[in-house]
């Protein structure tokens, strides 16, 4: 696996903890966007010293080949995290899948950046990683995000009821998949 990727408008760099102080800018920028689809974070999540901890388990997770999180760069802001993609749950055998997820900054969403992010994701699973399948779970109400999942070829397989608990509530959840042509 290679520590950094391109798009066409983005750098997709390995998780590095040299990121921190941008990384916990991210998400202090993005908190309350981000408490609509994920768990409320304690406030040393937002510090860099945090940060820089969680980085080093992220690049040590993609060092046994279990999970790799990227942290998105718009090429001509080269300094400032515009968002978040991860491979994980890696399993290889009779299985041979992985989880997509992915997250843009609330001031860069609409732009196409998770698309691209997703295909990029996408690609490295099939292609870098030689997986059969691409699966992700999709709150019901995100339809930007199934949108975008849509364009990358995922094609709904199920249903989740009350699948993820996020703020103190169970939520229903879609579930997306694409298979390796």
């Amino acid at each position: 696996m290679r520590k950094c990727y391109t798009t066409d408008r983005m750098m997709v760099r390995l998780a590095d903890p040299e990121f921190a102080d941008m990384t916990a800018e991210f998400f202090f920028r993005n908190r309350k966007m981000l408490e609509r689809y994920e768990e409320r974070r304690p406030e040393e999540f937002f510090c860099p010293e945090f940060q820089k901890i969680w980085l080093d388990i992220q690049r040590e997770n993609a060092r046994k080949g279990e999970w790799y999180s990227y942290y998105l760069f718009e090429k001509r802001k080269p300094h400032t995290v515009i968002g978040t993609l991860s491979l994980s749950r890696i399993q290889y055998g009779n299985l041979c899948s992985g989880v997509l997820g992915y997250r843009i900054g609330g001031e860069r969403q609409g732009e196409g950046f998770g698309t691209e992010a997703a295909k990029e994701g996408t690609r490295i699973g099939f292609e870098e990683l030689s997986l059969h399948r691409m699966e992700a779970d999709v709150m019901t109400e995100n339809r930007a995000s199934l949108r975008i999942l849509e364009k990358c070829g995922y094609k709904k397989e199920g249903y989740f009821r009350e699948y993820f608990r996020i703020n103190g509530k169970w939520e229903d959840h879609i579930h997306m998949a694409a298979i390796r042509a």
